[in-house]
C-alpha cells in the first residue's frame, strides 16, 4: 500500500469493488461535468439543471432536482460507505473534492463518481483515534459537506420539497446498507458495518448532516408487504416523481401512489 502524508492508496482489489459503484479518478476536461461545488452558484445550478431536463425527460426543473439529487446521491455515498464499512478506509466525499457528471443514454444514467484525491484514511485497532470518531468524520464530509448542502440549495433554488429530498437520500443509504454492504462483508466486519449504519439511522447523530435533527430517521420504517410487492419493502412517505419522467409512467418499487391508487373506492 503507497503511503503519502499520512494517506494511503487504495489497493486494487478494492478499487474494482468501489468502481462497481461509479468511483473513479477525475481527469479534466470531462465532458457533461461540473466542480460540484459550482452547483452552489445559482446560474450554473440551474443552467446544468436544464441541459438535464430534456435528457431525462422530466417535466419541469423539480423533477429534474429530485431525480438529481437521487443519482448523486448514490454515486457519493456507495464507494464512501462501502469502503468504510468493509475496508475501514476513508474517502473523502466532500463537495470540494467531487465532480458531477450528467451524461445520460435514453434517459439513462451513464455518471460517474470522479474524486479529484482518491487517497484514503485508514483505520485500525492500533490507530490512538477511536473508530466512532474517525467514522464521523467520514460521514460529516459527505453529509454536511456536501449532500445537506445540495439539498437545501436545491430546494432553495427550484422549491422541490426537502422532505422528497431526503427521502431519495434515504432510500439510497438503506439500500446500500441492506442489500450490498450486509450482504457482502465478512463475517468478522458485519458488527462493525451494523453500527456504522445504525450510527446513520440514530436521531442524535444530526452532527453528521450540519442539522438540528437527523433527516433520515422519519423515513426509516418496518418494510410491510403490499398489493404490488411480492416480498417486504419500505413504503416510502414521498414520491421521488420518477414516474413523471417516464412514457407511459413506471413507478418505483415502493412508491407510494399506486398503493393509493389501489385502495382508493372507485
Amino acid at each position: 500500500m503507497f503511503e503519502r502524508d499520512n494517506k494511503h492508496e487504495l489497493l486494487a482489489e478494492e478499487w474494482e469493488v468501489l468502481a462497481a459503484f461509479g468511483l473513479k479518478s477525475y481527469q479534466q476536461d470531462e465532458p457533461l461535468a461540473i466542480d460540484s461545488t459550482k452547483l452552489l452558484d445559482d446560474a450554473l445550478c440551474l443552467e446544468t439543471l436544464q441541459k438535464i431536463l430534456p435528457e431525462l425527460g422530466a417535466p419541469n426543473i423539480k423533477v429534474t432536482a429530485s431525480l438529481v439529487i437521487k443519482r448523486v446521491a448514490f454515486l457519493t455515498l456507495a464507494p464512501v460507505l462501502y469502503a468504510m464499512s468493509s475496508f475501514d478506509k476513508g474517502l473523502d466525499g466532500s463537495l470540494e473534492n467531487s465532480v458531477f457528471e450528467y451524461p445520460l443514454d435514453n434517459r439513462i444514467w451513464q455518471s460517474k463518481m470522479p474524486l479529484k484525491d482518491t487517497s484514503v484514511s485508514v483505520w485500525n485497532s492500533s490507530n490512538k483515534e477511536s473508530r466512532d470518531t474517525w467514522r464521523d468524520g467520514i460521514l460529516t464530509k459527505v453529509f454536511a459537506g456536501h449532500l445537506t448542502l445540495l439539498v437545501e440549495h436545491f430546494y432553495r433554488l427550484t422549491k422541490v420539497s426537502r422532505r422528497v429530498l431526503w427521502e431519495n437520500v434515504a432510500v439510497r443509504v438503506f439500500s446500500i446498507y441492506e442489500q450490498r454492504i450486509l450482504t457482502s462483508v465478512s463475517k468478522e466486519k458485519r458488527e462493525t458495518a451494523e453500527a456504522d449504519y445504525a450510527c446513520l439511522l440514530d436521531k442524535s447523530m444530526s452532527k453528521l448532516f450540519g442539522l438540528n435533527e437527523n433527516p433520515l430517521t422519519m423515513f426509516y420504517r418496518d418494510k410491510q408487504l403490499t398489493a404490488l410487492s411480492e416480498n417486504p419493502v419500505r413504503v416510502r412517505r414521498t414520491c421521488c416523481f420518477y414516474y413523471q419522467a417516464t412514457e407511459p409512467p413506471v413507478y418505483c418499487g415502493s412508491c407510494p401512489l399506486p398503493l393509493k391508487k389501489k385502495t382508493t373506492p372507485p
